[in-house]
């Protein structure tokens, strides 16, 4: 369309790892965009020309926005998947240390700046303007009062300090002052010590300063949009599984790092049963050696409610972020948005007594099947029977940290109930009006065709990749009506964030820089590689840009534009 502003997203160009170097380490390089992919999975026509958009909007997740300093993160778990440990074939990749995370603030800010530099030419189907952003969980790392700070002014705009602990200098992993070769150290080698594994194994190089450079106080430019938040797992939960005790939290805000298991402790226990519930001896972080740190109370550990109260002091927009003072009083963070014709409904998936797979409570599964059966002028009961005159048809959007096939979470101590992947499967297939789930959660691109139960129409699932983790990038969704065929039609394009593909040429003090180096490094993590040539994180092509055909569950007319997201609303 002439006229229509320059896409800035994959669409036109992308990042991409480029040829193998020493230990295997591969820089980046601008690669050629990708067209986007047509799904009829679901059924219905190619898409015709002049399609209506009913809403667009930025999907980010997992942003992770890490205190890395903290005492209460457990690093030295993840050594037991590296290749030379005995154990790696068992646990596979762990993930509870990178090499970048020391820059997530700094790659947030990056994306901040994408979002802003791809917002003019708006939705990835018509270029409607962006209407919001959702950040679909995870949104700090370890429940931390200091990270959520950061992330707020992240995303809100405003100054942001990712130093923690000593203002002098960095304690973290990798610091000189603690060196352990099994970790990547920026700074190099100290005298007599040996060269650290990444380097001597896997082609790092030294970036002299960089640690330093990654607790400077900047200035974050903000989404420039409204944005909603939903709860993940890591926003919950220490090292997002555990919910915290009084030994955690005096780990947390103290003095005294743990850099290893204690006597007796069986790691493949520690980590084999926190997908479903907390981990045995708290992760060996209470009974190991430790060393000094500076203590920080502002490494306090913050619960719901806490959390919560957070969003609704925000200065950004819409107030509260989604959250209603009721709701934050009680906890509570499901909400639904007014978006036109389209409802938003935002889950909360965090199985809050621990464990980093998901699941629903009872009290939500109820909430979440009145505002469909609301949204419904016909629907199926639970026994499948067709229920008629439920309410006016609107279409749904729902949004939450967990996909459907991680939803496989019971852990009740109370012995409650909790609603699985499968369980919410059988709910939506009774309300034909759900035409897209985002989420996030697995850290890697994937797009999937939930077919229905009953008659046409099913929705599509869309998880998009983490900040922390290769390749670093969030996406664009556009919800817009083909007239000719009566289709709707999910438009979905990648977005890269703003960092320096080549940072090297880049001074330390611009976060861009620092956001390059993260992108490089997250590119080149020796645990996970599912190819060849790269880490997993990117998914298939079909899983990047796509037209993702839906056909449409009530008769949609061209008026039906939407009206744009409105404030969120509690239930």
């Amino acid at each position: 369309m002439s006229g229509r502003p320059a896409r800035r997203d994959t669409t036109s160009a992308t990042v991409l790892t480029g040829p193998p170097g020493a230990g295997g380490y591969r820089r980046l390089a601008a690669g050629d965009g990708e067209e986007p992919l047509l799904r009829l999975d679901l059924g219905g026509s190619p898409p015709s020309g002049g399609l209506v958009s009913l809403l667009a909007f930025v999907h980010l997740s997992d942003l992770h926005v890490t205190d890395v300093q903290s005492p209460a993160r457990a690093e030295f778990l993840d050594r037991l998947g590296d290749e030379d440990s005995p154990l790696a074939g068992r646990l596979g990749r762990v993930g509870t240390y990178r090499a970048q995370e020391a820059l997530t603030c700094q790659v947030v800010e990056a994306m901040a700046q994408a979002v802003r530099a791809a917002s003019p030419a708006g939705g990835p189907a018509t270029g409607a303007p962006l209407s919001f952003a959702i950040s679909t969980g995870d949104n700090i790392d370890n429940a931390q009062q200091n990270e959520l700070s950061a992330y707020l002014a992240l995303l809100d705009g405003g100054e942001v300090t990712p130093d923690s602990g000593d203002p002098d200098r960095y304690e973290g992993v990798g610091s000189p002052a603690a060196y352990d070769p099994r970790y990547w150290h920026p700074d190099g080698t100290p005298p007599g010590a040996p060269e650290d594994r990444p380097r001597a194994e896997h082609g790092f190089q030294t970036v002299p300063g960089l640690h330093d450079a990654c607790r400077r106080t900047f200035r974050a430019s903000g989404l420039g949009l409204p944005w909603y938040a939903v709860y993940g797992n890591h926003d919950a939960l220490l090292v997002g599984t555990q919910p915290a005790d009084e030994a955690l939290l005096a780990l947390a805000t103290g003095s005294s790092k743990p850099t290893a298991l204690g006597p007796g402790l069986d790691p493949v226990e520690l980590i084999a049963f926190t997908e479903t519930g907390p981990s045995p001896a708290a992760w060996g972080m209470l009974t190991g050696p430790t060393r000094p740190v500076t203590p920080d109370p502002r490494r306090r550990f913050v619960d719901a409610a806490g959390w919560l109260a957070a969003h609704l002091a925000s200065p950004g927009q819409p107030a509260g972020h989604g959250v209603s003072a009721e709701a934050a009083a009680a906890g509570r963070a499901h909400y639904a948005v007014e978006a036109g014709v389209v409802r938003l409904l935002v889950l909360d998936s965090v199985n809050r007594d621990g464990g980093w797979q998901g699941s629903l409570d009872e009290e939500q599964a109820a909430w979440l099947e009145d505002e469909l059966v609301a949204g419904h002028s016909s629907h199926l009961a639970a026994d499948g029977r067709r229920v008629e005159g439920g309410g006016e048809d609107r279409l749904f959007v729902l949004a939450a940290h967990h996909s459907l096939e991680t939803m496989s979470n019971p852990w009740s101590p109370s012995g409650r109930r909790r609603l699985l992947g499968d369980d919410l499967l059988a709910l939506l297939a009774r309300f034909p009006n759900v035409v897209c789930f985002v989420n996030g959660h697995t850290h890697e691109h994937a797009v999937r065709a939930f077919a229905p139960l009953h008659g046409t129409g099913g929705f599509w699932q869309v998880t998009t990749g983490s900040h922390i983790d290769w390749p670093q990038q969030s996406r664009l969704v556009e919800l817009a009506l083909d007239p000719a065929s009566g289709d709707l039609v999910i438009a979905t394009a990648v977005l890269d964030h703003s960092g320096l593909i080549d940072p090297r040429p880049g001074g330390l003090t611009d976060p861009l820089t620092l956001a390059g180096w993260s992108r490089e490094l997250a590119a080149n993590a020796w645990q996970g590689r599912s190819r060849p040539e790269e880490p997993w994180g990117r998914g298939d092509a079909l899983d990047r840009n796509c037209l993702l055909v839906v056909p449409a569950p009530f008769p949609l007319a061209p008026a039906a534009v939407r009206a744009g997201a409105g404030a969120g609303v509690a239930r």
